[in-house]
């Protein structure tokens, strides 16, 4: 029987320090899965939240609920009923979209409203602050709080906000969004005076 003089292969100690390199860079990319997966969740609820907020806002800033037909006699100015948009007229337009009433804030002049929504078994809170000074328009040669002005926008903030853990009724702010509600008033004439 002939000998082989070079004997090709691995070692055991080759062999376990191979699997030894192979182990840390396995548990390193399986520490990776867990983060990606909670990652991914993280946003879906985030994007969830975000098209829950922008929906709301939509039902909330709808141009139907927020017009007003101000009734101008010539004759009787007592009839020139101001222009501006009544913390009575958000409240009653708030509590029908099932709004409840939370405060007012005399420092920042606004109304605070809550609603609780559930969806898929998915409780969300929804914090709605409506701000009653009338914002003026970035166009310079309008004044938009002035009396006589048709439009008026008053800033809105609505925050979507989540239970982390379900059942302990605390919640924490997911998504916000702000907009406008632009209060349109149309002038006209009673008809009383029209035919004179």
């Amino acid at each position: 029987m002939k000998k082989l003089k070079s004997q090709q292969g691995l070692t055991l100690v080759e062999v376990l320090a191979a699997l030894v390199i192979l182990g840390i860079i396995f548990i390193g990319i399986m520490t990776v899965f867990p983060q990606m997966t909670f990652f991914n969740n993280k946003t879906e609820a985030k994007l969830d939240t975000m098209n829950l907020a922008r929906q709301e806002m939509v039902n909330i800033t709808a141009p139907e609920k927020w017009q007003k037909i101000i009734l101008k006699d010539p004759i009787d100015p007592a009839t020139n009923i101001s222009s501006f948009l009544s913390e009575a007229k958000i409240k009653d337009e708030m509590t029908a979209l099932g709004y409840s009433f939370n405060t007012l804030s005399s420092t920042h002049q606004l109304l605070r409203f809550e609603r609780l929504y559930e969806e898929n078994s998915k409780k969300y809170m929804y914090e709605l602050d409506v701000y009653v000074q009338c914002e003026e328009y970035t166009d310079s040669s309008t004044s938009g709080c002035e009396e006589e002005e048709k439009d008026k926008l008053y800033k809105v903030h609505l925050k979507v906000l989540v239970e982390p853990t379900p059942g302990t009724g605390n919640y924490v702010v997911n998504s916000e969004t702000f907009s406008y509600l632009t209060y349109s008033t149309v002038n006209e004439t009673s008809p009383e005076s029209a035919g004179d």
